[in-house]
């Protein structure tokens, strides 16, 4: 099953009413966030963890769908960044993993460098978008079936395009 890990707070400032609703409300920024990611799940087979910034010292995690969505929020003084290359590093192999941030280049060049794919904010806010809305939020499919091959397919290509955008 792929490993997709989110830089929560990336996400949320990159997409306009996230980050309006992030100005007035942070919970219901991040719920919102992980209810369009919950909608995606519905029928997909991808296990995501969505990494946000402890603030004042919350740390923890919350699993959104056990086994398949987790959030999870980084100990006082942490950083998303630093938690995420932990992830990969203690993964053994990082070849499973797809890094959504916004950071492309520095979180992006050490996710690569573990061997993780990367995916910048605003093509994960787009290719959620695609299902965000044919569900309610908090409703899900009861079977998961596999992806189909044009979802595959359009993974791959990303992948492949953003594989090396430095030339490193």
């Amino acid at each position: 099953m792929q490993q997709v890990i989110v830089d929560g707070y990336n996400v949320i400032y990159a997409d306009p009413d996230l980050r309006r609703e992030m100005a007035a409300e942070p919970e219901r920024a991040r719920r919102a966030l992980l209810d369009r990611i919950r909608s995606y799940l519905a029928d997909r087979k991808l296990r995501v963890t969505v990494v946000f910034d402890g603030a004042g010292g919350l740390s923890g995690s919350e699993a959104v769908i056990p086994g398949l969505l987790q959030a999870v929020f980084t100990a006082a003084g942490e950083s998303a960044d630093t938690l995420i290359v932990r992830t990969l590093e203690r993964a053994g192999s990082a070849r499973g993993f797809i890094v959504v941030s916004s950071d492309v280049a520095d979180i992006g060049r050490a996710a690569r460098a573990l061997g993780a794919r990367v995916l910048p904010s605003e093509a994960f806010l787009a290719r959620i978008a695609g299902r965000a809305d044919e569900r309610r939020p908090g409703q899900c499919a009861r079977e998961k079936p596999d992806p189909d091959e044009a979802d595959v397919a359009f993974w791959l290509e990303r992948f492949e395009e953003r594989a090396d955008p430095e030339g490193d």
